[in-house]
């Protein structure tokens, strides 16, 4: 090619005639001509076939050691490569894999929502949840450790997640189990001896398998039958990285999607982390333990609740033991409860939500992993007709500081006595601006109750999302009826449709954005607290929704508020500033009141905080006057329709999207959800 351009050159500046049709030249050595340098300008002419031989030998030669060269280049990346891995699956636990996979499957996720998610196409929209859910599914499969607890987080949100997403549900108790001679090495070298060694009998084969460890049953010497629990031998190596990844992976999310979601990940993170600390757990158990034994509320006496014992001799950072629980069974598995243990499901789940209540509002030391495999259930040892609730595995359980319990207590009672100054007190020492208009009242307590919350001058609709979804199952559907602010019954078109929820979408992004603005003085103790919470409703409607989960924990909160307000807490007197001037009431610096003030000031608020329970008991409880007259209309609707005195729904063509007393906001957040392909189900709000 370079012989080629001179040869270009040399015939334009000096004008050289090449007469290439020769018959005595081969035109293939055209190429290979050389120049005769003469004091006269004389034709170039071709070279010779032994000098043409020469210059391909040389740039063959030339050739081969360029590619000599790249074959030795690549062996020694692939050499380094294969180094890497080996080093990395063998010696680093697949920690550089593992991160490799949850960055690259984190970029190709947002790439693909940013690039091909379009609202407008419903196929699209499908296709990009589809994927990314097949991406998330894998890597919580391919890198397990703490990837399984973010599979169950995700999976525990089936009801408002699109529906691609619930295969992520499968993520539950779906951890490989540990070889039996990597947990003999992790007992050996905590302890210094051998299973045999420490235990009678020590079952070979797991009883269960979970993300950071493995139980198995053993019996000491002593006779007693007890789990020992194994922490998996790479678990502390992932978590640093798997948590960076986190952190990294939230940054970006950040960044791309313009909403502040790393103001709490480096407390997410550490509280994950800490889990992989059996001494920590320990800690946590014991606790609770106590608590349940020494503090238990009046509904709990005898025994309702227990917490395995632990034996402190044989428990180390990565090994724990604790008394074994003979005949439990996990709470959601009704077919257990009632066959074989003979047990009530709504008196279980009654007792559940108390314990959780107690919890979160007397104690202030809330498990916030309580998915049914954590809650077991067995006959009472003292009475086998009754039913004992068995708390394990305290290892993400978060304490609540007093003065934030007294917040959150007061809380719940704004919430129910209607009293939105009250309200609102509390979110602006939280850093939370509620606005004006209402709205971000009305999302604040949906948040707090998963339930829709109305404010004042409305009602809690813990009745409205069932009673459509019975009328639907008698000839109502979902349409684009919806109804107005008089109760009648309006047709929106789909444009109208469209322009509604897209200002409901901005509307609520506003209104998200303004409570994050001061996130820096956000409480993180109500991210793992609206986790445990909705685990608790996930639990109660995998039953059924057998209880009023609402009422029982409103009940507990006021218990705990009266309380609270008649030992007043030292640390609560100098936090309880909760009105908007950022001066608290003369009734709630309880620190500064007399005795018999306090005791007054107690009472009135626990029989206002009661009478508004008994009230929305009377009004929308499962034997209240709202489903009394809801079972009169149905009942009604059934005669009149079989004596074909009234025509049906289908027959008058009409398409009701629930009536006067359904809850305007909760159909709203179903609606916007549904312009971005989520599904709401209407279960989440009620249980």
């Amino acid at each position: 090619m370079l012989l080629f351009r001179q040869l270009r050159r040399d015939i334009t500046r000096r004008q050289v005639t090449l007469n290439v049709f020769q018959p005595k030249y081969q035109y293939s050595n055209l190429f290979f001509c050389k120049r005769r340098f003469s004091t006269a300008y004389e034709p170039i002419r071709h070279a010779s076939a032994t000098e043409a031989s020469n210059v391909k030998d040389v740039v063959d030669h030339g050739i081969a050691k360029k590619a000599r060269r790249g074959a030795k280049y690549t062996l020694i990346m692939g050499g380094v490569l294969g180094s890497v891995f080996i080093w990395d699956y063998y010696f680093n636990a697949r920690t550089l894999s593992r991160n490799t996979r949850t960055v690259w499957n984190g970029i190709m996720l947002i790439l693909d929502y940013k690039l091909n998610y379009d609202r407008d196409n419903l196929e699209k929209m499908n296709g990009v949840h589809e994927r990314a859910a097949q991406r998330l599914l894998d890597v919580c499969k391919k890198n397990g450790g703490l990837y399984v607890k973010a599979g169950q987080a995700i999976g525990i949100q089936v009801a408002i997640l699109p529906k691609p997403y619930h295969a992520l549900a499968q993520m539950f108790d779906a951890a490989e189990p540990v070889s039996l001679e990597a947990i003999r090495n992790v007992i050996h070298d905590e302890l210094g001896m051998w299973p045999e060694e420490i235990f009678v009998e020590f079952d070979p084969n797991p009883i269960g398998s979970a993300s950071i460890a493995q139980v198995h049953r053993a019996r000491l010497h002593t006779g007693e039958q007890v789990a020992v629990k194994v922490q998996r031998p790479d678990i502390r190596k992932h978590a640093k990285w798997d948590l960076l990844a986190f952190r990294i992976l939230m940054r970006i999310y950040e960044n791309v999607f313009d909403l502040p979601l790393t103001f709490a990940s480096q407390y997410i993170s550490d509280q994950i982390e800490l889990e992989t600390h059996f001494d920590h757990e320990r800690e946590n158990t014991e606790r609770i333990r106590n608590h349940v034994l020494t503090e238990t509320p009046k509904h709990l006496k005898g025994g309702v609740a227990y917490v395995p014992a632990i034996h402190s001799s044989l428990c180390t950072p990565r090994l724990l033991v604790m008394e074994y629980i003979e005949g439990a069974v996990r709470m959601t598995d009704v077919d257990a409860l009632e066959k074989r243990l003979g047990l009530d499901v709504n008196e279980v789940m009654n007792s559940v939500c108390e314990v959780f209540a107690a919890q979160v509002f007397k104690w202030g030391f809330v498990n916030a992993d309580p998915h049914p495999s954590n809650v077991l259930i067995r006959r009472h040892p003292s009475n086998p007709k009754k039913h004992q609730v068995v708390l394990i595995d305290h290892g993400l359980s978060i304490p609540l500081p007093p003065a934030f319990r007294y917040q959150y207590l007061t809380l719940w009672k704004s919430l129910f006595t209607n009293d939105t100054e009250q309200l609102k007190a509390v979110c602006k020492a939280w850093g939370v601006d509620l606005g004006e208009d209402g709205f971000g009242a009305q999302m604040m307590g949906s948040a707090v109750l998963l339930q829709g919350w109305s404010g004042p001058g409305g009602r809690k609709r813990r009745g409205a999302s069932q009673s459509r979804e019975m009328r639907g199952a008698h000839g109502g559907r979902h349409a684009t009826n919806r109804e107005d602010v008089n109760g009648s019954e309006k047709e929106l078109t789909q444009e109208e449709r469209m322009k509604r929820d897209l200002e409901i979408q901005k509307k609520m992004k506003e209104t998200v954005k303004r409570f994050l603005q001061n996130y820096e003085l956000i409480p993180k103790e109500l991210i793992f607290l609206g986790r445990s919470m909705r685990i608790i409703q996930a639990n109660n409607q995998a039953l059924g929704s057998p209880v009023d989960r609402i009422s029982i924990l409103a009940r507990g909160a006021s218990d705990s508020l009266y309380e609270m307000t008649i030992r007043q807490p030292s640390s609560i007197a100098a936090s309880s500033r909760l009105s908007p001037n950022g001066v608290a009431p003369a009734h709630q610096l309880v620190g500064q009141q007399s005795l018999v003030r306090r005791y007054l000031n107690a009472n009135v608020d626990w029989i206002a905080f009661r009478l508004a329970i008994a009230g929305m008991d009377v009004a929308f409880g499962r034997r209240g006057l709202f489903w009394g007259l809801l079972w009169l209309q149905r009942l009604w609707w059934r005669v009149t329709t079989r004596l074909g005195l009234l025509p049906s729904r289908q027959e008058r063509g009409e398409e009701k999207v629930g009536s006067a007393e359904g809850d305007f906001m909760q159909q709203q957040v179903m609606d916007m959800a549904k312009e971005y392909g989520v599904e709401i189900k209407e279960s989440v709000f009620y249980g």
